[in-house]
């Protein structure tokens, strides 16, 4: 098998999705305007997106379910009455929408498509970072059991990308080596790791790009149990 964009299609044994940035398109740019739109300046909401991102942890914990999206949206709250901007709580829970609202996060149907193909002729499985409260939203949306064999949702199981662990537990979950695996995630952060443990790794740059690799890993696999 030829070998595209990087990817051998031959050492290829299960294949590995990300749900927001891949099956559905992410919700970056909400979160970007979120603040703008409150009548933030830039560099006051910029800053603010990271703390709660990335300095203090909030969003990590509440994709492992450590805290409630209520709990959450109380600290967003906080944190933008301390620059001057009131919201309802309900605006602080909604500040980016959800996967389960298809004009805020569209879903990416050929995409979908290829995954359910691919379903057919090899073990896949999904590998999210999400939280509780927009599970049954998302997963109306696209049906699991038809596309994966496995979910490994980051609120089901205590970890998330890029944490080491997640990828190991989805290594022992798909009964396969990390160089029979085939991941693909819109962040660089979530691939490294993976690549690190022999994962082939695809970033989601375009629709046609994912579909090229993922139709190339579907030739030459008969139907499973053929």
């Amino acid at each position: 098998m030829t070998v595209i964009h990087g990817i051998d299609p031959a050492r290829v044994k299960a294949a590995v999705f990300d749900l927001g940035g891949v099956l559905i398109a992410n919700s970056v740019q909400n979160v970007e305007q979120f603040g703008l739109a409150l009548g933030m300046r830039r560099e006051d909401w910029d800053g603010l997106r990271q703390e709660l991102f990335l300095g203090s942890g909030w969003w990590d914990r509440l994709e492992r379910a450590e805290i409630s999206l209520d709990a959450f949206a109380a600290e967003l709250q906080a944190r933008l009455a301390g620059h001057g901007i009131p919201i309802s709580r309900e605006r602080a829970r909604n500040f980016m929408g959800s996967p389960g609202e298809p004009e805020r996060m569209p879903l990416r149907p050929e995409i979908v498509e290829a995954a359910r193909s691919l379903h057919r002729v090899m073990p896949t499985a999904l590998l999210t970072n999400n939280i509780v409260e927009w599970r049954s939203g998302w997963r109306r949306r696209i049906d699991p059991g038809s596309l994966f064999d496995f979910v490994i949702d980051s609120s089901e199981i205590g970890m998330r990308k890029p944490e080491e662990r997640i990828y190991l537990h989805t290594e022992r979950v798909l009964g396969l080596p990390g160089e029979a695996l085939f991941f693909v995630d819109d962040l660089g952060m979530n691939l490294k790791p993976a690549r690190a443990r022999g994962w082939q790794t695809l970033k989601y740059e375009s629709t046609g790009g994912v579909l090229q690799v993922l139709r190339a890993l579907a030739v030459g696999h008969g139907n499973r149990g053929a």
